[in-house]
């Protein structure tokens, strides 16, 4: 549609001029009114781009309509038509808003040139209305951005400083709903074993997922982004095509990737909001899942190493348990050899000083009392080849 031109002038055959001269050709749109009460009322249901104001009207002067056209808030530019010697109108017509001033009686050229003129002012008004607002526009996103950003490396550091998976989950899912608005949130882990996708966590989720927290789920968009290892953002009539967003109107699935491997998926989804997803949401998950990556990576590494810690602790307790009894039992093994072997000893150095002057009985009994002792000792030593069973 062209631009609409409101002619108010209460004589037709200028009405007839401008209209079918000027404004004649297929990009104008054209509205009389023959009055100031007839403009104001065709200004209460239009939005004309430009309007030519005669300033001698019957009833309400061309003088009072312009004030009417400010106090009703009127936005299009005002073109007023005066008396070629009527200087002092002009000035006050100017003076109450209007754009551009031509004199009666009318020359086509001259009006032609003056509404070309005001156009032009208003288009140049307008595109510079469209960039500001367009800058401001890409500013506050900027300013959005850098500050999503400035939160989400705050959300990060935090995130990655946790030491136990609950509440690095908590702390995610907080954060994704935080960043997108959305509806609900929710992580799913690969479990190594058996290679399903767990639902370890979510926030806010539909009663339908509560049931299935701790177990396996089968969720085709999940599949798809483990597999790609790419984000997938899908709304409306696209996501009910699969099981997964048949009772959702949008999410957005972000793979949790660790050196080019996909441990699990952080996903959002709408559905109470008919509000869909963007690349920017995207761009904010993937961060985010890249951190909550390196969390539950760290988180699992410590819990091992806390575990291997424990296992040595308990070895060397064990250890030291078994040292300190085969200790025990060398020294009372020792303590049960000394005083058969001293006997043995004392009885041989007295015979080897006296065997010469004893009878055949006595040495002999002496010589069993010998053997006696050694046997005893070595006994003993039978017993030390067998450690003794380790304590429970």
């Amino acid at each position: 549609m062209g631009q609409t031109i409101l002619i108010v002038d209460d004589d037709p055959d200028v009405r007839d001029l401008l209209r079918e001269g000027v404004f004649a050709g297929d990009e104008y749109r054209v509205l009389e009114a023959r009055d100031g009460p007839d403009a104001l009322t065709l200004l209460g249901q239009e939005a004309p781009d430009l309007i030519l104001l005669d300033l001698v009207l019957p009833g309400l002067s061309g003088m009072d309509v312009l004030v009417a056209f400010g106090s009703h808030g009127v936005q299009a530019p005002v073109i007023v038509m005066t008396e070629d010697r009527d200087l002092n109108a002009a000035v006050e017509a100017f003076r109450l808003g209007a754009a551009d001033v031509v004199t009666k009686p009318l020359r086509e050229a001259e009006v032609a040139a003056a509404a070309d003129r005001v156009l032009e002012r208003v288009r140049m008004r307008h595109e510079r209305d469209a960039l500001v607002s367009e800058l401001q526009t890409a500013n506050e996103q900027l300013s959005a951005q850098v500050t999503a950003l400035s939160t989400l490396h705050d959300i990060g550091e935090s995130v990655v400083a946790l030491r136990d998976l609950e509440s690095v989950f908590n702390r995610v899912l907080e954060a994704a709903l935080a960043l997108t608005g959305a509806d609900h949130a929710l992580l799913l882990l690969r479990d190594d074993r058996s290679d399903s996708l767990i639902l370890r966590a979510g926030q806010n989720l539909p009663l339908a997922m509560l049931d299935r927290l701790g177990s396996a789920v089968r969720d085709e968009l999940a599949d798809l982004v483990m597999q790609s290892r790419e984000p997938l953002v899908a709304s409306g009539d696209g996501l009910r095509r699969f099981k997964a967003g048949r009772d959702r109107y949008a999410v957005a699935y972000i793979p949790l990737t660790v050196q080019s491997a996909a441990i699990g998926v952080l996903a959002v989804g709408n559905h109470q909001s008919m509000r869909a997803f963007d690349q920017g949401h995207a761009r904010l998950l993937k961060i985010l899942a890249s951190y909550a990556a390196m969390a539950i990576v760290s988180v699992r590494l410590s819990v091992m190493l806390d575990q291997r810690s424990r296992q040595l602790a308990q070895v060397q307790h064990e250890l030291h348990a078994w040292q300190l009894q085969h200790r025990e039992w060398f020294e009372q093994g020792f303590a049960a050899l000394r005083p058969p072997l001293e006997t043995a000893q004392s009885a041989l150095i007295w015979l080897q000083q006296n065997a010469a002057d004893l009878p055949v009985e006595v040495l002999t009994l002496h010589l069993t009392d010998v053997a006696v002792r050694v046997r005893e000792a070595l006994a003993h030593l039978r017993a030390l080849e067998q450690p003794p069973a380790q304590a429970e």
